[in-house]
């Protein structure tokens, strides 16, 4: 009784256990969940959010909704929801999102909270203009995630540049929207900033700070006294830098940074409000690269001396390079040379040919160079970005090789030496493979010309060019082409049978394994054959009435005398029947039949032989059959190599005088006379028994 209970018991708690487990839904993956939210918990208006999860429905629609707004809808990646939204305008506050699923409406939700963010920045002009000294600076000033419709304060600071240190602040008021988002514009310099003085008239990184000590938010504005960060050759500086003695005499200098070279150095005086302003025009021989301006004043009334850095970046340049056939030819150096200041640039064209180089206004001398060697000059005027073909003296090397008798030879390896002076009178030797295709040809693209060019061709190892391997590229054209003739040997065939006799009127097929060249002849009486193979490796076969007797190799390299010893051909074979004892059967009929179809026949002599002559071996089927005895039939396969005795033995049958008799039929009339005689026994003892009785 207690076992029972026990029983029961463990029954109900499992059955618990598993009332209880998480079981997959019949019609989705996990239901709709958000697993991931990054940031998690909390975020500002305009922030980026990453949501993961999953739906119920395969690739089905979807929405995501931040409060009562849709940020987001899609169709899933199977059951996989990975969607990214920005936090929409709100006031702060804790907001529900929420992932649905449009076709089972279904939803997952989490709680998230928009903090507030502030936001201060100047606006400055588009780059490279600068914010010169004495002009004014607008700041805006932005809080978003506030509470609505509500005031807020802004302690505005702009801090001058170091090591001055100096601040300026201004409290501002912001009035928030129904969205919790408040903004304002102000300027910088301006008489309400404590203390009163604010001014632009130094150099440098002006800081902004949004309630500095509470550190909300900061930003920076560049102060200088050019009006730009770049310029190009022949364009104008204007300088205005403020804050000097009236008529006070300052020296302007204009330093190369890169040598410390001054290319100008001159005096000004400074105006009766302090200003000093000088116009330079960037001269037409100006070197690309970083050059510093410096205010000198001689009575170094100003705190901050005045120094700024501009560039002469030059413009993006394009030139194609391309061969005597108008291809793009990469790997070219080109070198552009200024005709005034005579500095050098250069650059290398990529695999579309083109080489970009940043060059200022003015007159250029273009030179492409393929490795070391001048191959093509233009001039060109440069008054911006721009493009230029660049003309190469590089052609088209082509290379064709065949035999005699004109066909196209494929997979022949290609080897090429040259020489060439450089531009530094240095002599090199360049080396370059390869191999012809299908169309028996290799072409070496945009090489040079006026040298010559010592071409190896060779197959397996083996060069056959050496009397034409050396060939002048003298003119300058798109195409330069060479012919290689690969030569011929020639080949004397014999073709032997098993007993090294020659086999008349066979038919010799031979395959270059290679080049895919084809031979076929027939060889004479003697058994032979004779004639002109292009070099290489072939593929040799022996026919005779369309039966493959031999198949072999040759290389054809110089003239060549070869036996072909077709060892399968004209084999002399015995076969050999015998019964189940070993005793010869005669009047056996013996059939063979050789792979090619071919077929002989035979009678077993007395001494249970067949003897045929003039086989083609190989790989052959021996079929026998008596005529006294429809089911005396045998099948053997066998591998004739050589002459030879080939022994079947009928195991089902035995030879009784002149009679085939099957070996079963033999046993049963066995076991009968054996029964007689037993009978016959046994009744001749009872009678000698019963005659002894009777005796007694």
């Amino acid at each position: 009784m207690k076992e029972k209970i026990v029983t029961i018991a463990l029954i109900i708690l499992m059955s618990t256990v598993l009332s209880l487990m998480p079981f997959p839904r019949v019609h989705g993956q996990g239901g709709v969940n958000i697993y991931l939210l990054s940031p998690q918990g909390q975020g500002t208006v305009g922030q980026n959010v990453n949501l993961q999860g999953t739906i119920d429905t395969n690739n089905g629609k979807y929405e995501i909704w931040f409060g009562d707004k849709v940020v987001a809808s899609n169709n899933s990646k199977g059951y996989n929801v990975n969607a990214n939204f920005t936090i929409p305008e709100l006031p702060s506050g804790t907001y529900t999102i929420k992932l649905r699923d449009i076709a089972r409406n279904v939803n997952a939700t989490q709680n998230f909270n928009i903090i507030p963010a502030y936001y201060i920045k100047a606006i400055e002009p588009p780059a490279p203009v600068l914010l010169q000294q004495g002009n004014f600076a607008m700041l805006n000033v932005t809080v978003t995630g506030g509470q609505p419709n509500t005031q807020y304060y802004a302690n505005i600071t702009v801090k001058l540049p170091a090591p001055l240190n100096t601040s300026y602040s201004k409290v501002i008021t912001l009035l928030s929207t129904s969205q919790g988002t408040a903004q304002a514009q102000l300027t910088y310099p301006a008489t309400d900033f404590q203390p009163s003085g604010s001014l632009t008239n130094y150099t440098g990184v002006y800081q902004v700070y949004f309630n500095e000590t509470q550190k909300l938010a900061s930003s920076q504005f560049f102060v200088g006294f050019i009006s730009s960060s770049e310029y190009h050759r022949e364009q104008v500086i204007t300088m205005r830098a403020i804050g000097y003695q009236p008529n006070e005499t300052a020296t302007i200098t204009i330093t190369y940074t890169k040598t410390g070279f001054k290319v100008y150095t001159a005096e000004t005086v400074a105006s009766s409000e302090g200003i000093v302003s000088v116009i330079w025009t960037v001269p037409s021989d100006a070197l690309l690269g970083e050059y510093n301006v410096t205010i000198t004043s001689h009575n170094k009334s100003k705190l901050l001396f005045d120094s700024q850095l501009f560039t002469i970046p030059g413009y993006w340049v394009k030139f194609k390079t391309l061969n005597l056939a108008s291809e793009p030819v990469p790997k070219i150096t080109v070198e552009a040379t200024d005709q005034l200041s005579a500095e050098t640039i250069n650059s290398t064209s990529n695999n579309e040919g083109i080489a970009a180089l940043k060059l200022e206004k003015g007159n250029y001398t273009i030179i492409a160079y393929w490795n070391d060697v001048d191959v093509g000059k233009i001039n060109v005027i440069v008054t911006g970005e721009g493009s230029f073909n660049l003309p190469c003296e590089l052609t088209n090397l082509k290379i064709t090789v065949r035999d005699k008798d004109g066909n196209l030879l494929p997979f022949v390896n290609i080897d090429i030496t040259y020489q060439y002076t450089t531009k530094e009178r240095q002599t090199k030797t360049g080396m370059v493979s390869g191999q012809t295709g299908l169309s028996g040809t290799f072409t070496l693209n945009s090489t040079l010309t006026g040298i010559s060019y010592t071409i190896n061709a060779s197959l397996y190892g083996v060069v056959f060019n050496y009397n034409n391997g050396t060939f002048s590229i003298l003119t300058a054209q798109p195409a330069s082409e060479v012919l290689i003739v690969c030569p011929a040997q020639t080949i004397s065939l014999k073709v032997l049978d098993n007993s090294r006799n020659a086999i008349p009127n066979a038919r010799i097929e031979m395959v270059e394994v290679t080049t895919g060249l084809f031979y076929g002849i027939d060889v004479d009486s003697a058994g032979v054959a004779t004639l002109e193979a292009t070099i290489g490796k072939y593929k040799t076969r022996v026919y005779t009435d369309n039966i493959l007797l031999y198949e072999t190799f040759i290389e054809v390299f110089r003239d060549t005398q070869s036996e072909i010893y077709c060892y399968l051909y004209n084999i002399q074979v015995k076969i050999m029947i015998i019964d189940y004892f070993g005793q010869p059967i005669s009047n056996v009929n013996v059939l063979l039949k050789n792979i090619g179809g071919e077929s002989w026949s035979a009678v077993t002599q007395a001494d249970g032989t067949a003897t045929f002559s003039n086989i083609i071996g190989g790989s052959m089927q021996i079929i026998i059959y008596h005529g006294s005895l429809e089911s005396a039939y045998e099948v053997a396969t066998v591998q004739i190599n050589e002459p030879t005795t080939v022994q079947i033995r009928m195991t089902r049958y035995v030879i009784l005088g002149a009679f085939i008799v099957e070996i079963a039929i033999l046993a049963t009339f066995s076991l009968v006379i054996a029964a007689i005689g037993l009978f016959i026994a046994i009744e001749f003892y009872k009678k000698q028994k019963n005659s002894i009785k009777c005796n007694a």
